[in-house]
């Protein structure tokens, strides 16, 4: 298996006429489109098919795996990475750096550190995409010099060096005292009158005054400048030009320091020069990958299964430049037949279904999933070669068929047995006896050579050819007579029919002419076209049922899936919901022993005053009662120990979380189980599985029949004398109730207990309804507190 190979070294194997042809560039541009980086897209633009397989399923899994991040982590990490090569280069040739330049360098090592951090969290599910992440290298000290010596907005800091900070101290105190001084000169009523403005301004990197030209000498300086008119005068005056020269070697001595803070900065670059250059390219290649992933999701496309054997399988597969509502198509070569011959009208779908098996196998070998349903197969091919379109060339005064003969002329000189040739109207542009013959001849030969083969045509001795030729198939793109348009649908195995008759006829065409017609090209023996027509229809009938039997397994497949979730999800919530009932359970029995206790307390406190003691008495029994009744309101669940039940196949189970019975199909393994339930077959954990009940959870144990009266005491001791019913619904409750009030009656006891808890109140509502019309109940009534009080029902039977 090779190793990965950066995507600029993959040498095209392809002709360039048929990547055009088949408007490949297309696909790449919009691949580039997809790049978050200059350097993804240009890893994109140079992307060209791989004949290599190992290296072409090298490139789907990539594309896979990328996928998956994105679907799975919802982004790969790739905001602020630039091409910063040119400066890396320049750098190199100890030409100093420029702020902005660092700045982009700073930004792009950072994008390349996060990205690496978030790979690396992932590298045990996606190892091809982590081992280009751990290719970037890390230059934490490089950021930190150029955060630390430059601000955000591209100015060297004071603190990149002590000089600098001092140099620019030094400007802010020179400066305030320059404006100072030409500030009272501004203001002083003796150079009010030769003053023309009172501004300061700046000429020649000096600060001056404005002043009148008639006034010149009352101003003493030096002129830097003048108006265009000649009336005003910019002057430096005497008075601060020394301080202007100090703040003009500071000037110097501040763009000094900022010169060695930049070379400082351009030398790390240049001495990390190797180590940002493999990361660049880690960085161009991660974002080339991912822009495949994300032109695949736009795509709805799948990773397709690669092999060398051209074999190619595709279910809906579309042409990937096409918009609106696209036809999909099937088709299959390279099993059965090495050759597929296409028939049907003009603007049927025969030349698109040429480009999408051409473009789909163009963007496999190029690590681009296809657009087409999962499970697609295909080749991966030596060549691609496509002759597609009239491309004559009235310079070269070549005719159409010419120009298709030069085409294949070219081609054949470097087909290999492992190569797709796609010919659009093959034979097409002279007398049609010779280019039928021509086309025969061609296919002949292309199949004995190997090569897989896909053509279209209008002749119809091709289609008799491909009936008698073994490796040859016929196929048509099919054709509605009724709305006498092309369905776009693509029938393997079956030839296109005549339909200019049906369209002729559809349009009004006298039918004796139509007869004539068809007499003039069958001949009254010839039953030909009625056989063709007759095995396209029962074709499309048996296409028909494929389809619906394919959608019926599908549909089947989400159904079992669905209901096996459905089981994990109903396990689950079943252990959460006891969890819970635990929990709140033991909470109660906290809060209630909580009370009990401080009245305990008070209790003890207060005995000496009888009043006081039976007050708290009277509290204590209260709070149990309460808490009886708190109590008695949590539902049971049903909890079954786990792990002791020895299943083989064939046995009769239960999936408790279902309440479920079905047949063990295989032996449990690996925690799971396979259970045929119904028509349904499932799998469910192992620890959901139960053995089968043969009663009510209530009278389980009692499974012998009912003995006689003389052995009432022997059956009293073994039922119990009370009935729980919370969390049932009504009917079934009831219906364990009429079989416990049997079994009860039978065993002689005189008084139950059913406790059915308050909620809603349905629940006793209803079994006090199966109480009163009972002839074997003598009374019923609520419990007392300390029995249940309203949660539960006391029932005293006749003797």
């Amino acid at each position: 298996m090779p190793e990965h190979i950066p995507s600029g070294i993959i040498l095209p194997v392809m002709n360039e006429r048929s990547l055009r042809v088949l408007e490949f560039h297309k696909i790449i541009d919009t691949l580039k489109d997809q790049a978050a980086s200059e350097l993804g897209r240009q890893a994109a633009a140079r992307t060209s098919p791989s004949s290599d397989l190992e290296l072409v399923k090298l490139r789907q899994r990539e594309t896979s795996e990328a996928t998956a991040i994105l679907q799975g982590e919802g982004r790969i990490p790739l905001s602020g990475i630039r091409d910063i090569r040119p400066l890396v280069e320049k750098a190199g040739i100890e030409s100093m750096l420029q702020q902005l330049e660092l700045l982009d360098i700073a930004e792009t090592l950072a994008a390349g550190r996060r990205l690496r951090a978030f790979l690396v969290k992932l590298q045990e599910r996606y190892p091809l995409i982590v081992a280009l992440g751990r290719k970037i290298v890390v230059f934490e000290r490089i950021e930190e010099e150029i955060a630390r010596c430059i601000a955000g907005n591209g100015e060297v800091q004071d603190s990149a060096s002590a000089a600098l900070a001092s140099a620019r101290s030094g400007i802010k105190s020179t400066h305030a005292r320059l404006m100072d001084r030409l500030h009272n000169i501004l203001q002083s009523a003796q150079h009010r009158t030769a003053i023309q403005d009172p501004i300061i301004t700046l000429r020649e990197d000096r600060y001056c005054i404005p002043v009148k030209s008639e006034f010149r000498s009352q101003i003493p300086g030096i002129v830097h400048d003048s108006s265009a008119s000649g009336a005003t005068i910019f002057v430096e005056p005497a008075t601060v030009v020394e301080i202007g020269n100090d703040l003009k070697r500071l000037t110097i001595k501040e763009r000094e320091e900022i010169e060695k803070v930049l070379l400082k900065l351009t030398a790390l670059i240049t001495a990390a020069a190797d180590g940002i250059f493999a990361t660049l390219d880690a960085l161009a290649e991660i974002d080339f990958i991912t822009a495949r992933a994300r032109l695949g999701l736009a795509q709805s496309a799948v990773e397709p299964e690669l092999n060398d054997s051209g074999r190619i399988e595709m279910r809906e597969a579309r042409h990937p430049l096409l918009t609106g509502n696209v036809v999909p198509i099937d088709v299959e070569m390279g099993r059965r037949f090495r050759a597929l011959l296409i028939t049907g009208p003009n603007t049927g779908g025969k030349t698109v279904t040429l480009k999408t098996i051409g473009l789909l196998t163009l963007m496999a070998q190029s690590g681009l999933h296809v657009p087409a349903a999962a499970g697609a197969r295909l080749a991966v091919f030596d060549e691609v070669f496509a002759d597609i379109g009239d491309e004559q060339s009235i310079e070269q005064s070549l005719s159409t068929f010419s120009s298709h003969v030069g085409n294949i002329v070219r081609a054949l000189a470097d087909l290999t047995p492992n190569s797709l040739v796609l010919l659009d109207e093959i034979g097409a542009g002279t007398d049609p006896a010779e280019g039928a013959a021509l086309a025969k001849a061609l296919l002949d030969y292309l199949v004995e050579i190997g090569a897989r083969t896909v053509a279209t045509t209008h002749y119809g001795e091709l289609k008799e050819f491909a009936f008698i030729r073994e490796e040859v198939e016929n196929a048509c793109v099919e054709f509605d007579p009724e709305t006498l348009r092309p369905t776009y649908h693509l029938i393997v195995g079956v030839p296109g029919s005549s339909n200019a008759f049906a369209i002729a006829s559809r349009l009004g065409m006298p039918q004796q002419i139509i007869h004539k017609a068809e007499e003039e090209l069958f001949g009254d023996h010839n039953q030909s076209a009625s056989i063709i027509r007759d095995i396209e229809q029962a074709r499309r009938s048996t296409l028909d049922e494929e389809r619906k039997a394919r959608k019926s397994r599908v549909d089947a497949e989400s159904l079992r899936r669905r209901y096996e979730e459905m089981v994990r999800k109903a396990e689950a919530a079943r252990v959460k919901a006891h969890e819970s009932v635990k929990v709140e359970a033991e909470n109660l029995i906290r809060k209630y022993t909580k009370r009990l206790d401080r009245a305990l307390e008070d209790l003890s406190k207060q005995k000496a005053e009888s009043g006081r003691a039976q007050k708290l008495e009277k509290e204590m029994d209260k709070t149990l009662e309460e808490m009886t009744e708190q109590l008695v309101e949590i539902p049971e669940i049903e909890e079954e120990p786990e792990g002791r039940y020895s299943f083989r196949t064939g046995d009769t189970v239960r999936i408790a979380s279902l309440h479920q019975e079905g047949i063990l199909l295989t032996d449990p393994r690996e925690g799971e189980a396979t259970v045929q339930v119904g028509v349904m077959k499932v799998t469910v954990p192992v620890s959901a599985l139960r053995p089968p009940r043969k009663t009510s959870p209530q009278t389980e144990q009692k499974q012998e029949p009912l003995v006689s009266a003389d052995s009432g005491v022997t059956q009293a001791q073994s039922i119990s004398p009370e009935l729980k019913l919370i969390a049932q619904r009504v009917e079934p409750a009831l219906e364990n109730l009429d079989r416990y009030m049997g079994e009860a009656i039978a065993a002689g006891l005189a008084e139950v207990r059913v406790i059915h808890g308050m909620g809603t109140g349905a629940l006793k509502r209803a079994v006090w309804e199966y109480l009163k019309d009972n002839p074997a109940v003598e009374s019923y009534r609520l419990a007392e507190r300390n029995r249940g009080g309203a949660g539960a029902t006391i029932v005293e039977l006749k003797k």
